[in-house]
């Protein structure tokens, strides 16, 4: 039983992290916090998204013997995600026209951590992501049904999240001073990311 649950948590976090390293909207935050505020705010920041993602997972695995997604339903995260992606993209867009180059999504008051719960609760696609893999493994019995399983499994995959943003983060923080100094086509270049990115969505929505 304690192999089951180490495979459990280890599934958990190397499939988060590999969830988490390509570049979408959380972890560019996260790395743009960093680079232009203290690392406590981009830590913080952090900890609201692996707290909703856990949350988000927690709930699919013990629902996810009750029901199934039908295609309406990822019609609607998929149209959900594009239009997310959008306003990111406008965000960064709107920076370059604003006197004082700020990005609105990240240039704010909203304490980071409320920011960062926020940025996760609307992120709709990590719900049918995680959905897949825990019918994938439940059926591979890499996990099971268990409440200690499920439990381990989640802590995991927030450990994998965190670790991720982590490595953005100091990645941010280390190249703060050129980011700075490039800061507007790194804005430009970010609203070119997520406009392809919803476009891309939006081809598989169609």
């Amino acid at each position: 039983m304690s192999t089951l649950y180490l495979q459990s948590g280890i599934a958990g976090m190397l499939i988060s992290i590999s969830g988490s390293l390509p570049l979408g909207n959380l972890n560019v935050a996260a790395m743009q916090i960093a680079a232009r505020e203290k690392l406590r705010n981009a830590i913080l920041f952090a900890a609201g998204v692996v707290l909703i993602e856990m949350v988000y997972l927690g709930i699919t695995f013990n629902i996810i013997g009750r029901i199934t997604i039908q295609g309406q339903v990822l019609f609607i995260f998929r149209a959900i995600s594009v239009v997310l992606l959008l306003i990111m993209a406008a965000g960064s867009f709107m920076a370059l026209m604003h006197k004082e180059g700020k990005n609105v999504i990240i240039d704010n008051k909203v304490q980071r951590f409320v920011l960062g719960v926020t940025m996760s609760a609307v992120n709709p696609m990590q719900i049918p992501f995680w959905m897949g893999w825990v019918f994938y493994l439940l059926s591979r019995s890499v996990i099971n049904g268990s409440y200690q399983s499920g439990t381990i499994f989640v802590v995991g995959a927030g450990v994998g999240t965190f670790a991720a943003l982590l490595l953005f983060i100091l990645a941010g923080k280390r190249f703060s001073s050129v980011m700075q100094v490039n800061k507007k086509k790194i804005d430009v270049g970010m609203g070119c990311l997520f406009t392809i990115m919803a476009i891309l969505q939006l081809v598989k929505l169609l």
